[in-house]
């Protein structure tokens, strides 16, 4: 097996050095100087928490009481966010914390996490949108437009315990990582996992592909004929990850899930609507946005004999294309797209015609897409009726936000369908409105809620009328302060840009075309391309 080379995503976002298998140098440098949101005090309530440690483990080394506070605030308050019905089978909590017990590595993570989760609730941001007497309240001045500067301002410095947490996780974890039976351990696909979710807390942004390229690696270096409940539930974590990124940022997916049956476009993924809000069948429809998206712009994407050659409407099981690992094409953004097209045209004369045939494949599956009748896929209309009115609230916000998912992909697949059409185009508008009308019976303590972002980023990026805006600001708020995940308002933050600069290009109205637009030098599908200042990465949009 060849060397794979990595840049280091913990310095400000990126990995340095290579790992070659067998050989040493996977390596994890600890930041210098992270990130600029700040430090708010601490409840000591929560100081005071003890985690839920199995009593019949025995502890490697002794525990601190702050780290044992630590584990703790990771238990109660940062699991129950990461999945969308929270019980003692909640596997950020029933996995990770049974190998933190015996992990410095990855007791630092949490550690690390833990105290960024803290900073990120407790900053100005908690002041400034908080009601007296009732958290779930947000005052009407949180819903208007928010500066880049008052965003990246909520939080401030982080502390240098966190630092110090960070740090020490990372030298650890490099520690492990240079000999190549000790790589394989759990706790190092553990500490990898609570690691990316610290950037997706710190900053929303990172340089994800080249972390995906070294989980891959440590995934393809494992026995795969011994495959283990944690194996699996890594790989379901790493792919929904990598296909959420990827829609936004101009790649394919990278992690091929062996235990997951992806090319099956009938099957679902067991309960990854559960830990995601996705419900599995679309999820694999959504996984190839990020391959449609490349073909538009006429940039290559992998092909191989796992890649099926697809037509308008396939009737065959194995019609998705394939996970290969074998060719990456770079992170860098899309090239001009020279023309637009008439998706109904015949693809014969079109030089995209790759793009189109699987355009329409994808899109007939999106619109006949149905969410699940509880107990049955196979009912008639009437069944499916009364079975939607039998649902219980869970169900129907599963139903809802999986509804928000599919419009929010039908969106993306019309705006690559047509790049330069203004954003006020019905046929935009229509979808942006049957989009937020799902994400309005959602309700802001529904348990699927947290998990709005993705279908929110791309409505939004679509929206032209001020009260569908404040529909999307105000869940992004609402999800932040409920999670603490600033990758919230760093998406809120793109969309902010994006419908600055709409207005800026607005005359009366009617809005000027795209192509005398802002984004005329580029052509590129999506409107949050331009908003995106830091092209040297990828914004983390779950």
């Amino acid at each position: 097996m060849g060397p794979v080379a990595f840049q280091d995503i913990f310095v400000e976002g990126e990995m340095s050095s290579s790992f070659n298998g067998f050989q040493p140098g996977f390596s994890f440098l600890p930041s210098e100087g992270t990130s600029s949101y700040g430090s708010g005090p601490l409840s000591q309530d929560i100081l005071s928490l003890t985690t839920s440690i199995p009593q019949n483990l025995t502890i490697a080394t002794p525990l601190s009481p702050r780290m044992l506070s630590l584990l703790g605030y990771y238990d109660k308050f940062i699991c129950p966010v990461l999945v969308a019905f929270d019980s003692h089978t909640n596997p950020y909590r029933m996995h990770i914390l049974h190998l933190a017990m015996r992990n410095e590595e990855l007791q630092n993570a949490i550690a690390a996490l833990a105290t960024n989760n803290m900073r990120m609730r407790g900053g100005i941001e908690g002041r400034r949108l908080s009601v007296l007497h009732d958290t779930r309240l947000i005052p009407d001045h949180a819903y208007s437009q928010m500066t880049t500067q008052e965003l990246r301002e909520m939080h401030g410095e982080a502390s240098s315990e966190e630092k110090h947490y960070k740090a020490t996780s990372i030298a650890l974890l490099n520690k492990k990582l240079v000999d190549f039976e000790s790589s394989q351990d759990d706790s190092v696909l553990a500490t990898l996992l609570i690691l990316c979710l610290f950037h997706v807390c710190d900053s929303g942004f990172t340089k994800f592909k080249t972390q995906l390229a070294g989980v891959q690696k440590l995934l393809s270096l494992r026995e795969r004929d011994v495959q283990s409940e944690f194996v699996g539930w890594i790989e379901t974590f790493f792919t929904w990850f990598d296909v959420m990124t990827a829609a936004v940022n101009d790649r394919e997916i990278e992690v091929r899930g062996d235990s997951l049956d992806m090319m099956n476009l009938s099957a679902n993924l067991g309960a990854l609507e559960h830990h995601s809000g996705c419900e599995g069948r679309l999820f694999k429809l959504i996984a190839r946005l990020g391959r449609l998206n490349l073909l538009s712009q006429n940039r290559p994407v992998r092909d191989n004999d796992e890649t099926p050659t697809s037509s308008p409407r396939p009737k065959r099981a194995k019609d998705f294309y394939s996970f290969s690992f074998n060719e990456m094409d770079g992170n860098g953004w899309g090239t001009a797209i020279n023309e637009q097209q008439d998706p109904f045209n015949s693809a014969r004369d079109d030089p995209r015609s790759e793009f189109w045939t699987e355009w329409n494949e994808l899109r007939i599956r999106l619109q006949e897409w149905e969410f699940p009748s509880p107990g049955d896929l196979h009912t008639s209309s009437c069944e499916a009726t009364s079975s939607m009115l039998a649902m219980s609230p869970a169900q129907a916000a599963l139903l809802h936000i999986s509804e928000s998912f599919r419009y929010a992909a039908l969106l993306y697949t019309e705006r690559l369908a047509h790049p330069t059409l203004p954003a006020s185009s019905l046929n935009f508008q229509n979808l942006v409105a049957q989009g937020l009308y799902h994400i309005s019976q959602i309700g802001i303590t529904s348990c699927v809620n947290k998990f709005l972002l993705w279908p929110l980023f791309i409505v939004g990026t679509e929206c032209v009328d001020p009260e569908h805006r404040a529909i999307v600001r105000q869940r992004c708020v609402e999800i932040q302060r409920e999670s603490g995940f600033f990758n919230n308002l760093s998406g809120l933050e793109v969309l902010e840009r994006v419908w600055r600069e709409d207005d800026e290009w607005t005359d009366g109205d009617l809005q000027v075309p795209r192509q005398n637009g802002p984004f005329s030098t580029m052509q590129h599908p999506f409107r949050w391309r331009r908003a995106m200042d830091r092209v040297d990465g990828e914004y983390i949009v779950i």
